[in-house]
């Protein structure tokens, strides 16, 4: 059965779901998005994710619906769909340019998507990912695009591209001073002496949710957490290191280049953090 799509106030089957050639994320990246877990039919973390995506749209001045008007069209996602378990796309972006600029409160395209099933397989909890030090890209700290999650996604990508076909599932991003950021699509945490760290933001980090989520989890737990700046030579230190984001929830790395880690306080994380993944 064709899934629908929400598209600018309407539910439409997702092969006719179509979005203008004017929209200014297909023609500059000037966009935003969030993804979320939908879990027994419940999109989890939806008001922080929600509370982000007002952040960054009053930043580059969008003109975003309320958080409720947001929310009611995901649910009427869910309910056309009868989706039980997966992810949900919820993208933000103007319709019309004058020149390099928006046109002034230009209207939004807002479209929300879906895919059916878990992105990551069981097995890659149980094995861990393996990684590299990107060489191609790094994190422009001073950029406040760095703390926001648009629909620009070019270093990623390049990044990606460089970890497998060094044979790698990922890539961790340095900044310009040479520090440690995140990978191409999750925040990154290191335990070293029991400690869970993570970098900054403003060493050029997206403020994740599930990052903030592992921090509040870590409190509760008696773990000692803060936030640290990072360099690759703390990974010789390191006992672990595991990665962040909505889908994945929490990812064990078993290694990175010659550096290999286990996953003990990192198990015990995912376990509080309660995210399924089957």
């Amino acid at each position: 059965m064709a899934d629908f799509y929400y598209l600018n106030g309407k539910l439409t089957l997702a092969d006719s779901c179509l979005i203008s050639v004017t929209d200014r994320s297909y023609l500059l990246g000037d966009g935003l998005f969030e993804t979320m877990l939908v879990q027994n039919s419940k999109l989890l973390l939806l008001d922080e994710h929600l509370s982000r995506l007002q952040q960054s749209s009053a930043f580059f001045a969008y003109n975003l619906p309320s958080k409720e008007e947001l929310a009611e069209a995901m649910r009427s996602v869910i309910e056309a769909n009868a989706f039980e378990n997966g992810s949900m796309r919820l993208t933000v972006s103007p319709r019309e340019s004058k020149g390099l600029l928006a046109k002034t409160k230009s209207t939004l395209n807002i479209l929300i998507t879906i895919r059916h099933g878990r992105p990551y397989s069981e097995e890659l909890y149980k094995q861990g990912l393996t990684a590299i030090i990107a060489q191609t890209v790094r994190r422009n700290e001073y950029s406040p695009l760095s703390r926001h999650k648009t629909t620009n996604f070019a270093e990623s990508i390049l990044a990606k591209k460089e970890a497998l076909l060094n044979g790698s599932d990922e890539a961790i991003l340095l900044n310009t001073a040479g520090s440690l950021t995140e990978a191409t699509v999750a925040n990154l945490f290191l335990v070293i002496n029991g400690a869970v760290l993570t970098p900054p933001i403003a060493d050029g980090v997206l403020p994740g949710v599930v990052r903030q989520k592992v921090l509040q989890l870590c409190r509760e737990l008696n773990i000692e957490a803060r936030e640290q700046t990072l360099i690759p030579k703390d990974l010789e230190g390191a006992a672990e290191v595991f990665l962040t984001n909505s889908l994945m929830g929490i990812m064990p790395i078993r290694q990175i280049q010659s550096f290999n880690f286990s996953d003990r306080v990192t198990q015990r994380l995912a376990a509080a953090l309660g995210v399924e993944r089957k």
